[in-house]
């Protein structure tokens, strides 16, 4: 009997992301409420705040491949529930703590937890969905991820703005995590996704997947791109509002506005995007998505003073990169990892792109401060067109080595 649908796709996949979506919403409303209560309340340095926020990062980077692996053996389940429950501790205990040194390591057990989700959700949809709609599953996942995102900071403040504390946003946020980790109990069953699998030489097979990934030039270099595409990201993560304030002169009601549109309108388009993807190849969008995010960064520092018509043709070519080359990139990495490993391919690319996320903010704050305001988008600029040559290379060995393999 055939799975229901919603709009032409797979109902249990619309479930497993919703699990995802409410677990960002939880993870976001912590994001600009953290630095607030940190500086507001117990007095740390910019620093200090720094320090907190790159060990989240640092440890969530260097665990995804962990938890994918894991979700390879056991199912996915219990590894998205037990990063979930272990994340719903932090934001309560952060309301506790009277010392901001002392939000490193809870942010080190906080980045475990959400290390887990991201692998071992996608790992779960690759199963679910059939192999011709896989792009669109994964834009499913998107979706529920950006509008996740998109909506958490904003919920955040407001819940905190309402009662004159930041405590009930921390509340709020470990409530949406806990409430994410039910929800995950419901949709994945017990013997569900790979615990059908458990047989002794399908564990022995995937024991030995992690090396047969790695020895792959295709897989390694599909990891290179991930990692070159995410520094270019990256350096603009610690400029782009700055820049936005000082040079583009918005205030900080429009960027906020902007923010919210521009990630929700991606979120939307995530689906369509998918679906493009399934229909006109996969390796295509990723070129074409690639190519549409470096010529919006060209344009990017020619958006001066009062230019919103270039600001916002930058902003609609990159939104559209993403909604296009994002989830046919995921489908890509499922169909490249080895079989019974595709929790540990999605945590290897997950861990890639991290690492280049904790370099491009470093490059990207020294290039704004020591080169000019505009450097850090002529750098990422530079590095989304070297990661899109790059790709249409490695695509075009993965295609010949399909192809070889078929005959």
């Amino acid at each position: 009997m055939a799975e229901a649908r919603w709009y032409g796709i797979n109902r249990a996949l619309f479930r497993v992301a919703a699990v995802v979506g409410v677990a960002e919403l939880g993870f976001a409303t912590v994001i600009p409420l953290l630095p607030l209560y940190l500086k507001g309340r117990l007095g740390a340095s910019a620093t200090l705040i720094g320090v907190v926020v790159a060990t989240f990062a640092a440890v969530e980077t260097v665990f995804k491949t962990t938890w994918g692996s894991l979700a390879d053996r056991i199912g996915s389940r219990p590894v998205i529930v037990g990063g979930l429950l272990l994340s719903s501790t932090a934001p309560v205990l952060m309301t506790l703590l009277r010392s901001a040194w002392f939000f490193v390591p809870l942010r080190l057990i906080d980045g475990m937890g959400s290390a887990a989700l991201w692998p071992a959700a996608a790992a779960a949809i690759a199963d679910r969905a059939e192999g011709a709609e896989r792009a669109t599953a994964m834009g499913t996942l998107n979706m529920c991820f950006l509008t996740g995102l998109a909506l958490g900071p904003s919920l955040g403040l407001f819940v905190s703005g309402s009662f004159g504390s930041y405590t009930p946003g921390f509340y709020l946020a470990s409530a949406l995590l806990l409430g994410a980790a039910g929800l995950a109990l419901l949709v994945f069953r017990d013997g569900d996704h790979r615990g059908r699998l458990a047989d002794h030489r399908t564990r022995g097979a995937r024991a030995g997947g992690f090396v047969q990934a790695i020895r792959s030039p295709v897989f390694r270099a599909m990891l290179l791109v991930a990692f070159v595409q995410m520094i270019g990201v990256g350096l603009l993560a610690p400029i782009l509002v700055i820049y936005a304030h000082d040079i583009v002169r918005l205030s900080d009601r429009w960027i906020g506005s902007l923010f919210l549109v521009m990630v929700l309108a991606v979120a939307l388009a995530s689906i369509p995007g998918g679906r493009l993807a399934d229909r006109a190849g996969r390796s295509r969008a990723v070129v074409w998505g690639m190519a549409l995010a470096s010529a919006g960064m060209w344009l990017l520092p020619l958006a001066g003073r009062g230019n919103l018509l270039v600001l916002g043709v930058a902003a609609l070519l990159l939104g559209g990169s993403y909604a296009v080359s994002s989830p046919a990139w995921l489908a890509l990495m499922s169909e490249t990892a080895p079989r019974g490993s595709t929790g540990m391919a999605m945590g290897a690319s997950e861990t890639a792109q991290g690492a280049g996320l904790i370099i491009g903010p470093l490059l990207g704050g020294f290039l704004y401060d020591h080169v000019g305001p505009q450097a850090p988008f002529v750098g990422s600029a530079v590095l989304l067109t070297a990661g899109t040559v790059f790709a249409i290379s490695v695509l075009k060995l993965r295609s010949g080595r399909r192809c070889g393999g078929a005959s």
